[in-house]
């Protein structure tokens, strides 16, 4: 594990208030410039940490879940780096299927396609390693579920250069659409079904719940791993958002997205 405990980085205040400054100016995303841009995995998330928590102060609200990003080999190829990252879900920004997003409060709008998986209970800081036969006793529900994130209009292209500064900025995190609850029972059928993503009523496109680093509790073991490294337990309720099985999505105000399990279990949102 890379830390033993939650990572500290004395221009991590500093980083934090720059990027909120550039969502608030609506500056294109080219990562942070010198003297204040993080040079390492620990001052990104570092930074990351102090962003959410300035913004859980401004808004009185609290982070409720947490996302995983970078879970394909060919975005880790993309940006350079051959790993998932975790990102965090504020409470305000959590929403029930049938939401309404207004796309002109995002620079870029993105909508990813997801699965998010909920604790029942609180998970222990261990020396163990958590696994996916391991975690599995831990997970109350599923949900099929919409991530809400802006790019900024970001450069693909130039991302490996600006890598940290993604982290940094809580991997574009903007809200969660919570969809239809899925109990424990239907698990077996769920870890080998397949999604459908639709606009307007038109398939766009399927994924399968093993793309996501091959199995959703693989991604939820990986998360767990990874935030234990950072000194941070997960505690009963909360969820983690485990990664798109499509492709971004880029919507138009006047749509209507809705993913669609194989068991009829769906998530659905508004774009006005």
């Amino acid at each position: 594990m890379p830390f033993l405990h939650k990572p500290v980085w004395s221009g991590s205040d500093a980083a934090a208030q720059a990027l909120l400054r550039q969502q608030q100016d609506k500056v294109v995303f080219t990562g942070l410039a010198e003297p204040i841009a993080p040079h390492e995995l620990m001052q990104a998330y570092a930074t990351q940490d102090a962003l959410v928590a300035r913004l859980a102060s401004q808004r009185r609200t609290h982070v409720s879940g947490y996302k995983i990003a970078i879970t394909t080999p060919v975005m880790r190829e993309f940006v350079g780096f051959d790993d998932a990252i975790s990102g965090c879900v504020l409470a305000d920004t959590v929403f029930q299927t049938g939401h309404t997003v207004n796309a002109d409060a995002f620079q870029n709008l993105i909508i990813e396609f997801e699965l998010a998986l909920q604790f029942a209970c609180d998970l222990p800081l261990t020396d163990m390693a958590w696994t996916a036969d391991s975690i599995v006793e831990c997970v109350a529900c599923a949900y099929p579920c919409l991530e809400i994130a802006d790019d900024r209009h970001a450069v693909y292209a130039h991302l490996k250069q600006h890598f940290f500064s993604l982290v940094a900025e809580n991997a574009w995190n903007h809200g969660v659409v919570l969809g239809d609850r899925i109990d424990k029972s239907r698990f077996a059928q769920l870890w080998q079904t397949t999604g459908t993503a639709f606009v307007n009523g038109q398939s766009i496109g399927s994924g399968h719940s093993r793309d996501v680093m091959g199995h959703p509790l693989q991604a939820l073991a990986w998360i767990a791993n990874h935030m234990a490294s950072r000194g941070h337990a997960f505690k009963a309720g909360q969820w983690v958002t485990t990664g798109s099985w499509l492709a971004s999505y880029f919507p138009k105000p006047g749509q209507a997205l809705r993913f669609e399990l194989v068991d009829g279990a769906q998530v659905c949102v508004n774009i006005h």
